[in-house]
């Protein structure tokens, strides 16, 4: 990594506009991680602008920006973003492929594009630096890496939205999870993260949390060691899709578990979650999505849940 960060901070200082950009539905990776390389690119004294949605619908997401209003961050919302010029670097986190971005169309109008992603690849965006690196945990702890190579200390709240990053895409150390992952979060509580904080972005709605209970009823068993759950037809946040995927992972002789859901009217979406044995991500690269080992999901469009899920059984059986 150390060539590539040294390259990347080439390409920073041979540029004075820098947008962040991540998936749509940011999550506490994606953002930790912009956060993160935001600092790395003010070092420079240069402007990193983040791209957010209009509308964020995933409230740690909303939290994480509350705890920030006192910090000097460059929030862009994507409406916001007029004639971006062509000398412009884009860099883009947590996720590699132009379909998923929260603005595809910038990366055919700027000169250059970097990526930093730790899926596995699959049809990634053509770019003129990247890291794609599966074997680690979050993208948050590749900026980690790039922050004390720099030497750079930050600030304690974004220190604990880093965490947070590193703790949801690690379902709180449980799975992806190495000696280099503790050594990242150890530096981010060398930066004054704060674990009550951290456990606040997470804290939910006591309707939301019981509503999620019900809907595990909705599972059942497949090849004794798998569990798929669907939902009904209300939308939920690929974030729901998620909680409920990790919940079933508690449950006892369970190696893999797949949640399936709305994401939209038109749109299917499933989130699987496995415990090391099953490869949950060729599961979802067989539906066209993609992920870990571990944590992966799909985008179905124009099906219905019942169609979705005989597909899935048909790939499990």
């Amino acid at each position: 990594m150390e060539q590539f960060f040294k390259k990347v901070t080439n390409k920073i200082k041979g540029y004075d506009s820098i947008y962040i950009m991540t998936h749509k539905n940011m999550d506490l990776d994606g953002f930790g991680a912009a956060l993160g390389l935001s600092n790395i690119i003010k070092k420079y004294e240069k402007k990193a602008n983040i791209i957010i949605a209009d509308d964020i619908k995933e409230e740690s997401i909303q939290k994480a920006i509350e705890f920030l209003h006192s910090k000097n961050y460059e929030l862009l919302k994507a409406s916001e973003i007029r004639n971006i010029s062509k000398e412009s670097l884009l860099i883009i986190l947590d996720v590699h492929k132009k379909e998923m971005l929260e603005v595809p169309e910038l990366v055919d109008k700027v000169k250059e594009i970097i990526l930093v992603d730790h899926h596995i690849q699959k049809d990634p965006i053509v770019s003129n630096l990247n890291l794609l690196e599966p074997s680690v945990s979050s993208t948050v702890e590749i900026i980690v890496n790039y922050l004390l190579q720099e030497k750079i200390q930050i600030d304690s709240i974004t220190s604990t939205i880093m965490l947070a990053g590193i703790y949801i895409d690690t379902n709180g150390f449980n799975i992806k999870t190495t000696d280099k992952t503790f050594e990242a979060a150890a530096y981010l509580m060398k930066n004054k993260a704060d674990n009550v904080l951290k456990q606040s972005l997470f804290q939910e709605n006591k309707n939301e949390i019981i509503h999620r209970k019900e809907l595990l009823k909705n599972s059942h068993k497949i090849n004794n060691n798998m569990v798929i759950c669907t939902l009904d037809k209300k939308i939920y946040k690929t974030s729901d899709l998620a909680k409920i995927a990790e919940e079933i992972l508690q449950f006892e002789n369970i190696e893999a578990s797949f949640t399936i859901g709305y994401l939209d009217e038109k749109t299917v979406g499933i989130s699987a979650r496995s415990l090391g044995k099953i490869n949950v991500e060729k599961i979802m690269n067989s539906l066209g999505g993609g992920g870990h080992k571990t944590d992966a999901a799909c985008r179905i469009e124009n099906s219905s849940i019942t169609k979705v899920k005989d597909k899935l059984e048909c790939l499990l059986r």
